[in-house]
């Protein structure tokens, strides 16, 4: 039987001097926060004079708190109490719900922040970001121009989806009251700065007083000012559209086998909602297409014409004939059926936003340990870390000497099916295989910010995936957090070492609202 923890270990003292979060010397201090289903993240590194205190994201799904009894204003509040009020650097991983709508004025009135991080694709002056962000916004309107057919067409069920993922996408939550109009959802489509995440965002890009920090990755190793002996290096996202698209693991680096379209269905709906402008996706040639509107026109082809009003017709009445079946049933139309594809489109947007994220690793000390925090990173993301390396002095600094060296993994996207590739140590592209390789592999911890029970209430969201968690089980020996899963139910496996599952209960500690771990050099 697993070995539960020993009953003697606290499990609800926070690694604090009075209610400051300290890190070991040289070495850094975890604190997952348990917002619910979402990520957010306090480091403490070691620093000259004082620590130094990173903030990574701040969010949650709505509804999700309630299943594990925490508050976001608690969590903030704590934040505030942590870091006596001051923020060295904040980051926003990527543009989503779960990640940044904890952010507003009053959770952090009164912390003051050194400098904002963001990724590439939101800075201003860069081409592709601008390009990346005008086709957001071209789906996101195509997405509402389904979202009103739907409504039109009074298919409750399909427009729930379609509402819920909007209401992600742009940060309203409808569970506290905040439901978003008709007018609402144009005006943040049309205008992404109206959405309510831009406004989480731009709390923080504003706060420091000047211009936020643009990562790229690969272009350069990072420091913190105050920061003893840590390094700081960005593997993504990367600067590539096509790598950005790339969304699923292929063959192997599945932990499951999904079979999926060459392209998305949500790519066909664009294409039948607004053919001029997604003509591109169109599941045939325009050589071998009539568009609705044109078959019935009289620059189209008489014999055209008479084929399709025969045997598709224009009503809901069928041609009357002896034949048993009509030409023209109501069945061989799809009038209404191909907006029901509008949720795999919000799907798409979705991941593309996931696949955007910012991923950082955190070297302490040169050559030593490394905390990898993969947001909530996709295949085309994983698959560009190690396409290019970093100069360090006379040395290179690869992506797979990185993995190999990382003791701490924040699991990406909630442990989701397409956010963690599989994979061996000879593997061509980055995977859990690459991770905790070296001298401290023994340590090797992951951190899921999981709600099973909430994401059980969800259409088809497997969070954590099975497959995902017994791997990381297995790889860390048990040492693995969980948002929904309190410390003292953590266990070993049987067979573990006894002494590494000791260290491990002797450099971390629970709590109601959050979880410590304590990584030393």
């Amino acid at each position: 039987m697993p070995k539960r923890r020993s009953k003697s270990t606290p499990t609800n003292e926070p690694q604090t001097d009075g209610q400051r979060l300290l890190p070991p010397e040289d070495g850094a201090t975890v604190r997952m926060y348990r917002t619910g289903h979402g990520d957010c993240f306090l480091l403490a590194f070691a620093g000259e004079p004082k620590p130094v205190y990173m903030l990574i994201d701040c969010g949650y799904k709505p509804g999700s708190p309630k299943f594990i009894n925490t508050k976001i204003a608690d969590i903030t509040k704590n934040i505030r109490e942590a870091t006596g009020g001051h923020l060295d650097v904040a980051v926003i991983t990527h543009e989503h719900q779960d990640h940044v709508n904890g952010i507003t004025e009053a959770h952090f009135k009164g912390i003051t922040i050194g400098e904002t991080w963001l990724a590439w694709t939101e800075d201003p002056g860069d081409d592709l970001a601008n390009s990346l962000r005008k086709a957001f916004k071209d789906k996101l309107l195509g997405l509402l121009g389904a979202r009103n057919r739907l409504a039109a067409a009074g298919n409750p069920e399909q427009l729930k989806r379609v509402d819920e993922f909007l209401e992600f996408e742009l940060g309203w939550d409808s569970e506290s009251g905040s439901v978003p109009t008709a007018a609402n959802l144009l005006a943040a489509a049309s205008d992404p700065d109206q959405s309510m995440n831009k406004k989480s965002m731009k709390l923080f890009k504003d706060r420091p007083g000047k211009p936020p920090k643009y990562i790229y990755p690969h272009k350069e190793i990072l420091t913190i000012p105050g920061a003893k002996n840590l390094r700081i290096f960005a593997l993504g996202p990367p600067h590539d559209a096509d790598k950005i698209k790339d969304l699923n693991p292929q063959g192997e680096e599945s932990f499951r086998t999904v079979s999926l379209a060459a392209t998305s269905p949500g790519n066909y709906f664009l294409a039948a909602l607004d053919p001029d402008k997604f003509s591109l996706n169109l599941p045939f040639t325009n050589q071998y297409a009539i568009p609705l509107d044109k078959a019935g026109s009289k620059k189209t082809p008489r014999e055209f014409r008479s084929f399709f009003t025969k045997h598709y017709g224009k009503s809901k009445r069928p041609v009357p004939q002896k034949a048993e079946v009509s030409d023209n049933p109501e069945w061989r139309r799809i009038n209404e059926e191909w907006l029901y594809s509008a949720e795999q489109l919000a799907l798409d947007i979705n991941d593309y936003t996931n696949n955007s994220s910012l991923v950082l690793a955190f070297e302490l000390g040169r050559g030593g340990k490394v905390l990898l925090f993969a947001a909530d990173a996709q295949r085309g993301n994983w698959v560009s870390w190690s396409e290019k390396d970093w100069k360090d002095g006379e040395s290179t600094i690869t992506a797979r000497d990185l993995l190999a060296r990382t003791v701490l993994y924040k699991v990406g996207h909630h442990g989701s099916h397409n956010a963690t590739l599989d994979g061996r140590l000879d593997s061509e592209h980055a995977s859990l295989g690459w991770m905790a390789q070296g001298a401290s592999g023994h340590e090797f911890t992951a951190m899921i910010t999981a709600v099973r029970a909430w994401a059980e209430t969800q259409k088809g969201w497997d969070h954590p995936l099975k497959a995902i968690k017994d791997a990381l089980l297995k790889k860390a020996s048990g040492r693995v957090f969980q948002t929904d899963t309190d410390f003292e139910k953590m266990a070993t496996p049987d067979g573990a070492s006894k002494a590494d599952w000791e260290q491990f209960q002797s450099h971390a500690s629970g709590h109601q609202l959050y979880f410590d771990y304590k990584i030393t050099t």
